[in-house]
């Protein structure tokens, strides 16, 4: 009898066990089903790369990249037709992908360049970059062969940083954020930094002694990361993008922002 009531109550927990499996062991049909959080974009975002995004005098988030995030989030519906919310979660530019990797966060909006080799999904562009150097106006440097035996400073996995990579006999570094490194050259601890063309025009109106080369690096589009699998975010976020680059909305805010 012992061994009936034992057999019993293990085939009740077997039953339990199949029964309690949550939504996430079932395929996903939905981004409902692919988020972190429930009508929650939680994102991960870097600080440091005005006007895309940085930190206001009262530490709030604020740039282009944001309003941005915010706008798309809106545009995106839940199953019982509520609007997606923003959860900015703050972090090094160089740990967002595996952030992603790893389910700390959906998406990665931080000015990301399209890049194949990275592992992740992209959305559709949402902006047209250029990668420029910045340097003193004095250095003596005014072509990328003058960088030859220099020191040049970008974000570390950024497109800017391998593009500089290229350039012969370059020493590249990566020591902090962009704020970090401009006053770096402020301070003639480094030659150059490599960034984006619009980050640089923000950094140079705010000095008189920077300068911006005028060989581009590279010409990228800015893209949203997903991570990989989930392809119910990207789909949802690229209609999100079209809707938001068609109506007009993005010009509004690259003027807002200067862009």
């Amino acid at each position: 009898m012992k061994k009936i009531i034992i057999m019993l109550i293990t085939c009740l927990l077997m039953l339990a066990g199949c029964g309690g499996n949550d939504k996430k062991d079932e395929p996903a049909d939905s981004i409902d089903d692919q988020v972190l959080k429930a009508g929650t974009l939680v994102v991960g975002i870097s600080a440091d790369y005005p006007p895309f995004e940085s930190l206001d005098t009262s530490n709030n988030l604020v740039g282009y990249d944001v309003d941005m995030a915010n706008s798309l989030a809106s545009k995106i519906k839940t199953e019982d037709g509520k609007t997606y919310v923003v959860d900015f979660v703050q972090m090094d530019f160089s740990t967002i992908i595996s952030a992603l990797q790893t389910g700390q966060v959906d998406i990665g909006v931080a000015a990301f360049s399209y890049d194949p080799q990275r592992q992740c999904l992209f959305t559709s562009p949402y902006y047209l970059s250029a990668q420029v150097i910045v340097v003193l106006k004095d250095s003596g440097i005014t072509s990328l062969n003058d960088l030859n035996g220099k020191t040049v400073a970008a974000g570390d996995g950024t497109v800017g940083y391998e593009a500089a990579s290229q350039i012969p006999g370059v020493t590249m570094v990566s020591p902090g954020d962009y704020l970090q490194q401009f006053e770096m050259l402020k301070n003639d601890q480094i030659d150059a930094v490599v960034c984006d063309e619009k980050v640089a025009e923000g950094f140079v109106s705010t000095s008189s002694n920077l300068v911006i080369l005028s060989e581009k690096l590279a010409e990228d589009n800015l893209c949203i990361t997903v991570k990989e699998g989930n392809t119910f975010i990207l789909e949802a976020l690229n209609k999100a993008v079209e809707e938001f680059t068609s109506s007009g909305e993005s010009d509004k805010l690259k003027e807002k922002w200067g862009l």
